[in-house]
């Protein structure tokens, strides 16, 4: 089924109103900022010709996703100029709402067979047209076999984008500049890092980029962008957008660093477009050589193998001490034939300047721990005494150490421990097993519990 508007097929028709309703001027000043908790702050400023007396202003190129009760416009002109009213129009046009704003109005009707019925439209579902012809008598018409229909002259107020409105009274004519502020759900940024461990594992070249998935609803041509890093809270749920549909990558920008409220803001130098359903990668910093440490974990409560992890700290001195945004770590070494081969990655948080790093890459293959209990005696009904044996493999041609982490609920004391161990937290103790290479060491200790 194709409608028609006079002479004019539905295609050009919404085209054309799509030049209708988008009335504020192309000059624009455009803004966005980015929080990497789907959300989105857009400024948009526009300059606009304003008449005396009200005026109907409008502004389609927003984000879908856009929250209208965030909506901010402010009027900068000469004279008084008063924001009347605002309207969020998101009710769009298709087939059947285009329909339902014609009844009780006279439409042509051509037929697959070329047969022209000519009435006013009286009703419709999915099946039937009805037309009160203009012959006399009322015809259904079936909907699929419409060919063509040809509608009455006048929009009616056909939306075919999501549109803000405003009545704006001036007191004088007057050019004025319109800023449109507003949140909008859909869009979101994360960082990704590349490090590349040296041979002797002592250091990492550490890179990051930073990527902006936008499924906001719309395109943001040439635009200052700015990214927020940390915890907003916000008064209602989150809702998840769907996976990104595409990939780019920008190599040249930079991204500058600032303290902001509680949080940390990184601007892009110069403007960037960020186009809808796209995912725009921009560099953080370039690569960095930062020491670092290979050390080995064992904790029987987040598995049975024992975990290496990749250590470094977040300071000028070890070549950074910026803020880094939470996000992924991939963790890749060169083989000896130059290629880069992929060793694990993980998450890491916000963190802030002088703190640690810790990168969980994967298990030893050369190193297997087994966690034994070896004893159990209740002391009484609320005091237990344990003892476990912690058994180490090293099948590596070097001496290691493995930190080995073991947790307690309810007030516990340690007895006859085999190695000195630090209480990290209220549940955890941390030993220091040195195994030597091609050998075995055994961790062994009593522990009181009051339950």
């Amino acid at each position: 089924m194709r409608l028609s508007h006079g002479k004019v097929v539905l295609g050009a028709f919404l085209a054309l109103l799509v030049l209708v309703i988008a009335t504020a001027p192309e000059a624009r000043d455009l803004r966005v900022t980015v929080y990497n908790s789907n959300l989105g702050v857009v400024r948009d400023v526009r300059s606009t010709k304003l008449e005396r007396g009200v005026n109907q202003l409008s502004m389609s190129e927003i984000a879908s996703q856009i929250d209208p009760t965030s909506v901010k416009l402010t009027i900068d002109g000469e004279g008084d100029i008063s924001i009347l009213e605002q309207n969020f129009e998101y009710d769009l046009v298709n087939p059947d709402k285009l329909l339902q704003k014609y009844l009780d109005e006279r439409l042509s009707i051509t037929t697959e067979d070329s047969k022209i019925y000519e009435g006013k439209l009286i009703g419709f579902d999915g099946g039937n047209l009805v037309l009160d012809m203009d012959a006399g008598g009322v015809a259904l018409v079936s909907r699929s076999k419409v060919r063509d229909i040809v509608l009455p002259p006048g929009q009616k107020g056909l939306v075919v984008k999501p549109t803000l409105f405003w009545s704006v009274e001036a007191s004088r004519a007057t050019s004025a500049e319109m800023e449109v502020a507003y949140l909008t759900d859909g869009i979101n940024w994360h960082a990704e890092y590349v490090a590349a461990a040296a041979e002797d594992e002592k250091s990492l070249g550490l890179s990051a980029w930073v990527s902006i998935d936008n499924q906001s609803g719309a395109t943001y041509p040439d635009a200052k962008l700015k990214l927020i890093a940390g915890e907003v809270h916000r008064a209602r749920p989150q809702v998840m957008m769907a996976k990104y549909d595409m990939m780019r990558a920008e190599a040249a920008p930079r991204l500058e660093e600032k303290a902001f409220f509680e949080y940390h803001m990184y601007t892009l130098e110069g403007t960037s477009t960020i186009k809808e359903k796209e995912v725009k990668q921009i560099q953080l910093f370039p690569e960095t050589k930062v020491p670092a440490a290979k050390l080995y974990n064992f904790d029987a409560y987040k598995g049975s193998g024992v975990r290496v992890v990749v250590k470094f700290e977040n300071s000028t001195k070890g070549g950074l001490g910026i803020p880094l945004p939470a996000g992924k770590v991939r963790v890749f070494k060169a083989d000896t034939d130059g290629s880069l081969e992929f060793l694990g990655e993980d998450e890491i948080d916000h963190t802030p300047r002088d703190e640690d790093v810790k990168l969980y890459v994967g298990d030893a293959f050369d190193v297997v721990a087994t966690r034994e209990q070896k004893n159990l005696n209740k002391l009484s009904d609320r005091v237990l005494e344990e003892t476990f044996e912690i058994s180490i493999a090293n099948h590596k041609d070097t001496d290691i150490t493995v930190t080995v982490d073991e947790h307690f609920y309810g007030e516990w004391k340690l007895r006859s421990p085999s190695h000195p161990y630090k209480k990290i937290k209220s549940d955890t103790a941390e030993f220091e097993v040195p195994v030597g290479a091609n050998s075995k060491a055994v961790l062994s200790y009593t522990v009181r519990r009051e339950i």
